[in-house]
């Protein structure tokens, strides 16, 4: 059984078999269900005459419960995509007051310019988040970590951190 057969079941009056003549009919999620009305629904072998209004009742339910779901996570990741942003910033400044004296050297450079591309993917990363719930979501927590003790560290050390996190950002527009 896949797991499209198993959410339809979550519908009061649809069983395995039922959960997959749905699927098989292209009717494999709680919106297409819903949109699929009585009529469509009654055209599926084997569908119970009587729980056809039910069924798309509770699936349209259903199918706003994941909408204000989504709506939700992509609030809470634009959040952290802020947090993230404000993080960012913040070791560069960390990393201007501590290595003043280091900035016309070349690993100074890289780390700035480093700086940079992060910044730059994470804008590209608050774009695509809309789209991409479940894979933001991912990304932005593995950068997270990746940044977290940064400030403390050496000019290599940050230069390293950054690249890694950057890496845990692009994924997410992989």
């Amino acid at each position: 059984m896949t797991d499209v057969q198993k959410e339809l079941q979550k519908i009061r009056g649809i069983g395995e078999v039922l959960a997959k003549r749905l699927a098989e009919a292209g009717h494999d999620t709680f919106e297409k269900i819903a949109a699929a009305g009585e009529e469509g629904l009654r055209a599926i072998k084997g569908m119970n005459p009587r729980s056809v209004v039910s069924i798309v009742a509770q699936a349209a339910e259903l199918a706003k419960g994941k909408a204000e779901d989504r709506a939700r996570r992509v609030e809470e990741l634009k959040a952290a995509a802020l947090t993230l942003r404000e993080q960012v910033e913040g070791i560069a400044r960390t990393v201007r007051e501590r290595f003043a004296d280091e900035l016309e050297k070349k690993t100074a450079r890289r780390v700035e310019k480093e700086l940079l591309k992060v910044v730059t993917t994470l804008e590209k990363v608050e774009g695509k988040i809309g789209r991409r719930v479940k894979r933001a979501g991912k990304g932005l927590a593995k950068a997270e970590k990746r940044l977290a003790g940064l400030a403390d560290t050496g000019l290599k050390e940050v230069e390293q951190g950054l690249r890694r996190t950057r890496k845990a950002l692009k994924r997410v527009l992989a």
